[in-house]
């Protein structure tokens, strides 16, 4: 099968970005697989894959931009093109406007919902949409809406040495910090729709340490949060880590205090872990996650109650099938095979 996967994002990484990498990289094993991509997106993929590099941070009405995909696209000639989220899909679907589809020979199309869109009509000109979560299948047609959940490659366990190694590590860099105490780590970028600081907030009274792995714009305001909450022997900002995944085998508990998610690889990253987890009630955890474990939006006290809640013993008995069900339906092997079985259904 021939398949072109296009990924109109223009820098950082994210769910989306890595979802795209880990399904491009494993569907090329079998397939000739082509991604259309920024150039900054070049060595995120093996040897397999046909790289073609697009600048998408131009706008997605561009006539350059628009002419650049429907030549590539055209000269491929593929089974299916499959555009990863909005301005991917809206280049090549909308026909109230300048699309490309338009252009090219016919070939069947399939667009991945990633997160929540006000205007979802225009993915009902595709042949299939993929949604990460049930959530997301809200507005799509029903014949036309699949659910793939996202999956990761499995991680190595860390040896206890090598826990500790990074405890120590970490220890000596904060050395406010009780080496005694429990550790709530927090995976993200810190901007607003992750909402750090109301997890600042839940976790005032609580008798643990956290752990904020990530950076962005709101890294000084939730530091001087913490300080005025008096907090400073109680949170360690860890900055950006290439290690986040083994930093995650560290924690006790992982938490996600999110306003809006589509997919939170964190989730499935935690689970494979065996780690117990606190979270508001963003698409798709709230479709895993056991109901004292999760919180309001916005609702601190919900919030340090659920966290509380994961902290206890009783949180690995109510887990303990999550964590297999993790390991056996949220891999890249899975994603893959259910996505080729669509491509496949199209195809017939």
């Amino acid at each position: 099968m021939k398949i072109v996967q296009v990924l109109a994002t223009s820098g950082g990484v994210g769910g989306l970005e890595q979802h795209t990498f880990n399904l491009v990289n494993e569907l090329s094993q079998q397939h000739e697989v082509h991604i259309i991509a920024h150039p900054c997106y070049v060595d995120k993929f093996n040897a397999h894959v046909c790289f073609h590099a697009v600048d998408f941070s131009r706008s997605r009405w561009n006539i350059f931009l628009l002419c650049q995909l429907k030549s590539i696209i055209n000269k491929i000639q593929p089974d299916i093109v499959h555009a990863q989220a909005g301005k991917a899909a809206e280049s090549y679907l909308d026909y109230s406007s300048f699309s490309i589809r338009t252009w090219l020979k016919p070939v069947k199309f399939v667009t991945t919902v990633h997160g929540t869109k006000k205007k979802k009509s225009i993915y009902t000109f595709a042949d299939a949409v993929i949604a990460v979560s049930q959530a997301l299948t809200q507005g799509i047609p029903s014949e036309k809406a699949y659910v793939v959940y996202n999956g990761v490659y499995t991680q190595p366990n860390l040896s206890d040495e090598q826990k500790q190694q990074l405890k120590s590590e970490i220890y000596i860099q904060h050395s406010l910090l009780n080496s005694s105490k429990k550790i709530v780590m927090c995976i993200g970028r810190l901007e607003p729709v992750k909402n750090i600081s109301l997890l600042l907030h839940a976790m005032s009274n609580i008798d643990a340490h956290l752990f904020i792995i990530g950076d962005g714009s709101l890294r000084s305001d939730l530091e001087q949060q913490t300080a005025a909450q008096k907090m400073l022997d109680r949170v360690a900002f860890l900055g950006f880590r290439t290690d986040a995944r083994d930093l995650i085998q560290i924690a006790d508990v992982v938490v996600l205090s999110s306003d809006r998610e589509g997919f939170p690889l964190v989730m499935v990253e935690a689970l494979q872990a065996n780690k117990t987890m606190a979270s508001t009630r963003v698409n798709c955890v709230i479709e895993w996650l056991p109901e004292p474990y999760l919180a309001n939006i916005g609702q601190v006290k919900e919030l340090q109650q659920a966290i509380e809640n994961a902290l206890t013993v009783q949180a690995q008995e109510d887990f303990s099938p999550l964590f297999m069900k993790a390991k056996q339906e949220l891999t890249v092997t899975a994603m893959a095979q259910q996505t080729l079985n669509i491509y496949e259904h199209l195809l017939k």
